[in-house]
């Protein structure tokens, strides 16, 4: 075995700390990219698991990013700040959380689509996708015209493997706002069902 000089152990230290080092930042960097997902209990019930939310942030995380808890009790009568109270949590991505608070906010205001669209992007992520399905088209009938209940419609649709319940979802979400963000999403998504 060759005998080294102090200069060139002193490099190979180097390299191997530069080495670590970028093996290292690499990892972390996948993994911020691409957070590990925890199993969902529908896929240990044989159910259709729904896809965990992206990495990109939702309206409601962007919105509530770094809020704590909830000030508003679950006997409160203001579904508003009910349902606040539940994007707080949903941006937490505490959606079993959040779930009860959306719920008590539309049992105060049934006709809050709002909630109906939140309380049905908490139980999908929660594992609970006929549930979701079932709130999403209810409050699609009473609210018609809320463009952003039709794209959540379809993204559900999708997750839980209805392609044709999930297009026509889609193509109202657009069709009600092509131009606007929520239009453009609902494309995209049209676009990946494509396979396009």
């Amino acid at each position: 075995m060759p005998r080294l000089t102090p200069l060139q152990w002193s490099l190979f230290a180097v390299l191997l700390l530069f080495y670590g080092f970028t093996v290292f930042a690499l990892t972390r960097d996948y993994y911020l990219r691409h957070p590990p997902r925890p199993l969902a209990a529908s896929q240990t019930a044989g159910q259709g698991a729904p896809p965990p939310p992206s990495s990109q942030p939702t309206f409601i995380q962007r919105e509530v990013a770094g809020m704590g808890e909830p000030a508003v009790p679950l006997t409160s009568q203001d579904p508003e700040q009910l349902n606040d109270a539940g994007d707080q949590l949903f941006g937490q991505k505490r959606y079993t959380e959040a779930i009860p608070y959306y719920r008590r906010a539309l049992e105060l205001d049934p006709a809050a689509v709002d909630a109906s669209n939140d309380l049905g992007l908490a139980l999908y992520y929660s594992g609970q996708s006929a549930v979701a399905l079932e709130i999403l088209r209810t409050g699609a009938e009473r609210a018609p015209d809320f463009q952003r209940i039709w794209l959540t419609l379809g993204f559900v649709s999708a997750g839980a493997g209805d392609q044709a319940g999930a297009r026509a979802a889609l193509d109202k979400a657009r069709a009600l706002g092509p131009d606007n963000a929520i239009g453009q999403e609902a494309k995209r998504q049209l676009d990946r069902l494509s396979g396009g």
